[in-house]
């Protein structure tokens, strides 16, 4: 937006927790950015939306998350 400020591939990376040149590898990806001249900046608004459409759960989470729905459905029947 344009009330609030640009980010640089560090802001990116601190705001991701990651390296710089783990933010120019989502960039080569499909991370929303463009170019001011030579420049690489980044929208603060894209890069959340990136961030939530491309998130993932990790697969011990779902599988201990289907086990525990299916022990509530278990328990449900057994009434």
């Amino acid at each position: 937006s344009i009330t609030e400020t640009l980010w640089t591939v560090d802001d990116v990376a601190r705001f991701f927790g990651c390296t710089t040149r783990h933010v120019i590898n989502l960039q080569a990806n499909g991370l929303p950015h463009f170019y001011l001249g030579r420049l690489v900046r980044f929208d603060p608004v894209e890069v959340r939306e990136y961030l939530h459409l491309n998130r993932r759960i990790a697969a011990t989470k779902t599988r201990t998350t289907a086990r525990e729905m299916a022990r509530q459905q278990l328990a449900a029947s057994r009434r």
